[in-house]
């Protein structure tokens, strides 16, 4: 098991655990539904990091690049918001979840680039 595929475990799982909990807790219209979504998004993002961690280096190189994207994706996520709750440099107000987002999305394009110029 390389760095490589542990940060793409990682980085794969953590973006399961936000869009399954995110979904669930919108699809459910009631009150307490994080008290759902949350471990519902927890077990997606700890299954889906157990199958990159032992299946990464099998991958076909699409599904490769597609997972190396996600990874991206789910730890630019987590470093923005890091970023932003502790007011680093006083970023608070600049670096909104929305911006946060979408920055997560350009270095998710970057990511799935360099994993493809990068292939075997």
């Amino acid at each position: 098991m390389s760095k490589r595929s542990v940060a793409a475990a990682v980085g794969a799982g953590i973006t399961v655990l936000l869009v399954v909990a995110v979904a669930v807790i919108e699809l459910l219209h009631v009150e307490f539904s994080a008290l759902v979504g949350l471990p519902v998004g927890l077990l997606g993002g700890v299954g889906v990091a157990v199958v990159v961690a032992v299946r990464y280096d099998a991958l076909a190189s699409p599904v490769r690049h597609a997972v190396d994207a996600a990874a991206g994706f789910g730890l630019a996520l987590v470093a923005l918001l890091a970023v932003e709750y502790v007011n680093l440099a006083g970023l608070r107000t600049a670096l909104s979840t929305d911006v946060a987002v979408g920055i997560a999305v350009v270095v998710a394009a970057f990511t799935a680039l360099a994993s493809w110029r990068t292939s075997d």
